[in-house]
């Protein structure tokens, strides 16, 4: 079939299904052994576009030398398959970190939850403007929200972000709503849902955050290493 006889419809449904599933990781591990032990996967929100910010976070860690993916939100299976085989084989090791916006949120606590089901616990989620979330699952241990209220729009799920909720006690819930932030009081005029993960001032905020989960990630981890060596002596 010649280019001039490919049906546009047909061809648009190919591309919308490459967007989706395709083209997943732009971010991948900085070269040679990161010094900062844990990874971080990232997920982007609708059509693999809209999110584009989490790139340039994925980038900032990177410089912080962390292992980083970043992927898109449906192919949240896919990753999960992969970090449980890491983890089993003991290919990777550390903190875990699990990290999206919009959709990309909602499928960041999937993600989670699927790990959970493989024995695989999470450090920290941070999320960003999750619009439709479910219940953050019992074997994350941390989960930072960063998201803004819209009272006026929030009951459409594509043009909002939300709180989230844990279904365990055992699961630290932090919920930031950037709408009445004293510490960033200018940011409630300068973000939408659009363009919230692509603003500098939340770029920094999720990157310290993430950083700071896995550095207690590595601190407790040293804790107790260094008492189990001391009980051996």
């Amino acid at each position: 079939m010649s280019r001039s006889s490919f049906p546009r419809p047909l061809a648009l449904l190919v591309l919308m299904a490459w967007t989706l599933v395709g083209c997943t990781t732009l971010s991948g591990p900085p070269e040679g052994s990161p010094t900062t032990s844990g990874q971080v996967y990232m997920l982007r929100g609708l059509f693999n576009v809209f999110s584009l910010g989490m790139d340039t976070m994925g980038q900032d860690l990177r410089d912080h030398d962390v292992f980083v993916e970043v992927h898109s939100g449906p192919s949240w299976r896919w990753v999960a398959k992969n970090i449980t085989a890491d983890r089993e084989q003991g290919a990777k090791t550390g903190p875990l970190v699990i990290s999206g916006h919009s959709w990309g949120a909602d499928d960041a606590v999937r993600l989670a939850r699927r790990l959970g089901k493989n024995g695989v616990p999470v450090d920290g989620l941070v999320l960003v403007d999750p619009t439709t979330p479910p219940k953050i699952p019992a074997n994350v241990r941390l989960c930072v929200n960063f998201y803004r209220s819209r009272p006026s729009t929030d009951w459409m799920p594509w043009l909002r972000g939300v709180a989230v909720e844990a279904e365990s006690p055992s699961t630290e819930i932090i919920n930031h709503d950037l709408r009445g932030s004293e510490t960033h009081p200018d940011l409630a005029g300068e973000i939408n849902h659009f363009t919230i993960e692509a603003n500098p001032e939340v770029q920094e905020m999720v990157v310290a955050e993430v950083l700071r989960i896995l550095e207690q990630g590595n601190d407790e981890a040293e804790q107790v290493l260094t008492s189990f060596t001391g009980a051996r002596e």
